[in-house]
Parts: C-alpha cells; sequence; structure tokens
C-alpha cells in the first residue's frame, strides 16, 4: 500500500509540475512531431518534460543516440529541439515571474546540455548566463545583456545603441545559425539516403549475380556426372565458358566499391540499370 500511495504521489507531482510549466511556457510545453509520414504530418504530442524524464529529448547516447533531439515514440522521427528552446525562450520577453522564467532555463538547459551542435552550446550558454544573473536576482531587464557589454557600461565606456531587446538579438543571431546546421544537416540527410539507396542497389544486383554463378557451378557438377557422355563435354565447356563470363561480370560491378561516380556510365547501365545519359 505505502508503494502504491508513493508511487501515485509521485505522478502527481510530475503530472502538477507538467501542468505548471505548460503555463510558463505558453503553449510550448509540448513537442509537436511534424515529421511527414506518408503525405501526412505524424502530429503526435508529448510534454517535452515527460520525454526528457524518459529520456526520449535532449542529448541521449547509446543506441537511440539524440543531439538536442526529440524521438517520436509514434514513428521514431526525429526533431530538432534548438528551435524549440528559441521558442521557449521568446516567450521569456512577456513573462514577469523570476520563477516561472526559471522554469523555462531548467528546460532549456537540460535540453541542450551535451549538445556538439554549435548553435545548442551557444544558446546554452546564453541561458546558463541568464540563470546565473537570475539567481543573483538581476533586474529581468538586464539577465539578457551580453557580460562585455555590461562591463563596459561599468566603466562609463560608449556603447553601440541595439535595436531591439538583448534576448531579441541573440536569437535573431542564432536562427539564422540553426538555419545554417537545418540546411547543412538536409544537406548531408540527403546524402545519407542517396547512399543508402546506392548501397540497396548494389547489394540486390551483386547477391543476384553472386547467386547465378553459384547456379551455374551446381549445373556445371550436374553434368559432369550424366551418363551421356558424348555431350559431357561440349555442355561441360560450355557452362564452364558462361561462369568466366559472368565472373568477368560480376569484377565489372566491383567497381561500385568505389562509389557509383566512379562506375562507367556502361556498366552502371548494362549491370546496374541505371540509364545515365553519356
Amino acid at each position: 500500500m505505502f508503494a502504491v500511495a508513493s508511487l501515485v504521489s509521485a505522478e502527481i507531482v510530475v503530472v502538477f509540475y507538467a501542468v505548471e510549466l505548460s503555463k510558463a511556457c505558453d503553449g510550448y510545453g509540448y513537442i509537436r512531431c511534424e515529421a511527414n509520414i506518408e503525405g501526412y504530418a505524424c502530429g503526435h504530442s508529448c510534454h517535452i518534460d515527460c520525454a526528457l524524464r524518459a529520456y526520449m529529448a535532449g542529448t541521449v547516447g547509446g543506441s537511440i543516440g539524440l543531439d538536442a533531439e526529440y524521438c517520436c515514440r509514434r514513428c521514431d522521427s526525429r526533431t530538432n529541439l534548438v528551435s524549440h528552446v528559441i521558442k521557449l525562450l521568446e516567450n521569456c520577453e512577456s513573462i514577469v515571474s523570476p520563477d516561472d522564467i526559471e522554469k523555462i532555463l531548467k528546460i532549456g538547459i537540460c535540453v541542450l546540455r551535451g549538445s556538439k551542435k554549435a548553435s545548442a552550446k551557444q544558446l546554452l550558454h546564453h541561458i546558463e548566463s541568464a540563470m546565473s544573473k537570475l539567481k543573483n536576482e538581476t533586474n529581468l531587464e538586464d539577465i539578457w545583456k551580453k557580460e562585455d557589454a555590461s562591463a563596459a557600461i561599468a566603466e562609463n565606456e560608449p556603447q553601440d545603441q541595439e535595436t531591439g531587446s538583448p534576448l531579441s538579438s541573440i536569437l535573431d543571431h542564432l536562427v539564422e545559425s540553426l538555419k545554417l546546421e537545418d540546411e547543412v544537416d538536409q544537406i548531408l540527410d540527403s546524402l545519407r539516403k542517396s547512399q543508402e539507396i546506392e548501397y540497396r542497389l548494389a547489394e540486390e544486383r551483386l547477391s543476384t549475380q553472386k547467386n547465378y554463378i553459384l547456379n551455374l557451378y551446381q549445373q556445371i557438377n550436374k553434368e559432369r556426372s550424366s551418363e551421356d557422355q558424348d555431350s559431357l563435354l561440349d555442355d561441360v565447356l560450355s557452362r564452364v565458358n558462361q561462369v568466366k563470363r559472368e565472373v568477368s561480370r560480376l569484377k565489372d560491378m566491383a567497381d561500385v566499391a568505389k562509389g557509383f561516380g566512379r562506375v562507367p556510365k556502361h556498366i552502371l547501365k548494362e549491370l546496374f540499370g541505371l540509364d545515365i545519359e553519356l
């Protein structure tokens, strides 16, 4: 009974915290998977704090291998959470409660900590700096100001006037950085997918050719045991020559080990069915 009561109590605490966090995050306390699944958006939603507790979000090693990402429970697609954290921080400009801001900053730190992404590291640095200032009871308007700017003000040095709030300036820069990272990630992802397609094609054609040659060897063995000695020699010699031709074709196909781009186009067309204009 005590164990059950403790479990129920723990679940109530988690749910209560999730509700409070959702209020502070103004709707961004949930992650929505927008992956395209057979022409439709997945749409599965998960509370960000629950995802972190279940090791389905943030930076997670091992077989799941997340880097400031969320892994959808429904479709296993990955969602970059750096942009999600940026949206969370954008809410901070309209929040006047230090406690609510602290909740958002803690979530941001949990999501970004350990990431190898440049944009995530930059954003984490700004969040940790803001958290430190918040704990030191710094004025809310000043927690996003850059440290070097604060030091210069203290020394009465002239400062360049920035348009917008310090937080907006930081986020604008990070959004551009994130766009560049996403662009490179998409290029690499497309490259990976194209290589996977090429690999599957090569695997299929090479396996087919290998099995064909093995079948020819089996036919030779059967023909050698034939009782018709008159046609035996001609049949075996014909089959051996056929094996040699097919082995030669297999050697030509082996050039794909260097990459499809280095294989002569006539071989790609004849042996892999890739009709590329010469």
